[in-house]
């Protein structure tokens, strides 16, 4: 009891101590504000635009995919009426096709799917795909990403592995070239 007492005087001495502060507490805003509307995979900036299915970064400049991956990309500022480019920078290892000929990538934007793309060849490629404009209202972009053909865990890594991704964004209208200054009079 005596215990009990001398503990709950501490307390007591403790927060009487305890000032309230009077300065007026600043949140800053996280979240869609900072995000990007192209990511680096690698970048430790953009990991948290990174949802779901990658795995660690290799190299300093890439990562493998599972089968399914998605990221969160900001609507770019400017969009031309035609919308704006869907982009994914992504390498297919021979040893890939060797195991799996034939994949294809299933794109949804905002849960709407965009034309497929059917990998068959080893090697470094772009995927393009044109985005509506309709599906870049709002804050933020989700793009998900899934493979019908993968490697499975166990075959050549203890990981389900995907693709190799180094970049995925999207493209708006471009800033205007500044204009070029008039020769100087001699």
């Amino acid at each position: 009891m005596r215990r009990l007492t001398l503990v709950l005087a501490l307390a007591v001495v403790t927060l009487a101590g305890c000032k309230k502060s009077k300065k007026d507490v600043q949140y800053v805003e996280e979240g869609a504000s900072q995000l990007m509307s192209a990511v680096n995979v690698a970048d430790p900036k953009a990991a948290i635009q990174l949802l779901r299915g990658f795995h660690d970064v290799e190299s300093g400049a890439w990562r493998w995919t599972g089968p399914k991956f998605a990221v969160a990309l900001r609507p770019p500022k400017q969009v031309p009426a035609e919308g704006a480019k869907l982009f994914m920078e992504y390498t297919v290892p021979e040893l890939f096709l060797q195991k799996v000929p034939k994949t294809t990538l299933t794109i949804f934007v905002n849960g709407k799917a965009l034309e497929s793309e059917v990998i068959t060849k080893a090697g470094s490629a772009t995927l393009e795909r044109t985005v509506a404009t309709d599906l870049l209202k709002g804050d933020v972009v989700t793009v998900d990403f899934a493979l019908d053909q993968f490697l499975a865990a166990g075959s050549v890594d203890q990981r389900e592995l995907g693709l190799i991704v180094s970049a995925v964004g999207l493209r708006g209208t471009p800033p205007p070239a500044p204009a070029a200054a008039a020769p100087a009079a001699k």
